[in-house]
């Protein structure tokens, strides 16, 4: 993998996070920031328990916070079909963001899932992140090809996955990796 060129680190996520005055309302494990990180054009990688407790992992195409403070995670329906059992059998649900620039990760753990179908507004947020994750690994010296294949969304195969976010973790390589984000 390359090397990030403005490597970020679990420190800055920190004390990025203990400076930080937005909020998305009480209760919520969510600053504005994050939210606005998760919803950007970085990697969405899945993580649920299936049957025996087995895990399961896939890929999203987005994520976008909701009015109500539910996480909806935009997804391939034919590549995750796994994924979308056991979150209808109420597993629960672990995202991990990452932006391949600084290898920025966080991960937010969930209860609650719930698919359904995807909006208008959900199928745009999919098609935008997804050429913004494309890019960022172009610009880490991905080949095209590799990026083309590896981002493609079909919008009408996407599922929407919702969530009640209850924790996020640093996950950002390096010291204090693992670090719950608590404000």
């Amino acid at each position: 993998m390359p090397r990030a060129q403005r490597p970020h680190s679990p420190e800055a996520e920190l004390a990025a996070l203990s400076a930080c005055t937005d909020d998305l309302g009480a209760g919520s494990v969510l600053s504005a920031e994050l939210a606005e990180f998760c919803q950007s054009g970085v990697s969405v990688i899945i993580a649920v328990g299936g049957r025996g407790n087995v895990p399961l992992s896939g890929q999203g195409c987005a994520c976008r916070v909701l009015e109500d403070g539910r996480m909806r995670i935009l997804l391939l329906r034919r590549s995750n079909h796994a994924i979308i059992a056991a979150a209808d059998q109420d597993a629960p649900i672990a995202v991990t963001f990452s932006q391949p620039l600084t290898h920025r990760s966080i991960q937010i753990k969930g209860i609650n899932p719930a698919t359904g179908e995807p909006t208008l507004s959900d199928r745009q947020a999919a098609v935008e992140q997804s050429a913004g994750l494309e890019q960022e690994l172009r610009d880490v010296d991905y080949a095209r090809r590799f990026t083309e294949a590896y981002c493609a969304v079909d919008v009408d195969d996407l599922v929407a996955l919702d969530f009640d976010p209850v924790a996020a973790f640093v996950q950002t390589p390096g010291p204090g990796a693992g670090a719950e984000l608590r404000k």
